[in-house]
């Protein structure tokens, strides 16, 4: 059976990491405004989450959300645009850290699963 809530966290999870590289690709400030947007979303997410990673998984969120608002505001403010395209960088290393955590979580919990 499908569980849906955490079909849309992974999804959000996702979708944080690829609005992320394409800001850096296309230095677009939509692009960065749609990266800022889902990463906080995926941090809420990340809250109620029952997993065995869950706080580290929080922890990358929050890390990534910690890049992005200050890359944002740098990068509107055109004071430094570099420094706001290597924060987004950084929120990108989060991001694929939190994947990383989130391919663990699944496969403990298929392990779990042949365990029963």
């Amino acid at each position: 059976m499908i569980k849906w809530g955490k079909v849309w966290s992974d999804f959000f999870i996702f979708l944080a990491l690829t609005s992320n590289v394409g800001f850096i690709f296309s230095g677009d400030p939509y692009q960065l405004i749609i990266a800022l947007g889902v990463n906080l979303i995926a941090t809420v997410l990340k809250f109620g989450a029952k997993k065995i990673l869950a706080a580290e998984l929080l922890a990358t969120a929050l890390v990534a959300d910690l890049h992005l608002i200050p890359a944002t505001i740098l990068y509107f403010t055109h004071t430094h645009v570099d420094l706001a395209i290597g924060l987004a960088i950084g929120a990108v290393i989060a991001n694929v850290i939190s994947i990383i955590m989130l391919i663990i979580e699944i496969i403990f919990e298929y392990s779990k699963e042949e365990d029963y």
